[in-house]
């Protein structure tokens, strides 16, 4: 599936923020209604700029 979030896959902080999504799904603490690639690559995109400052 294509999504404009490519840029961030197979980083750490991708990995890291799709395995608490998992976790959190999984102990049905969350119920996801949007494809993961995009919850997971909006969360890493907004992290990654509060890190280099651009909001």
């Amino acid at each position: 599936m294509s999504h404009p979030y490519k840029q961030f896959e197979n980083t750490p902080l991708w990995n890291i923020i799709n395995k608490a999504i998992e976790d959190l799904v999984e102990n049905n603490d969350i119920e996801e209604k949007t494809p993961r690639e995009y919850i997971v690559g909006y969360i890493s995109k907004l992290i990654s700029e509060s890190n280099t400052g651009r909001d």
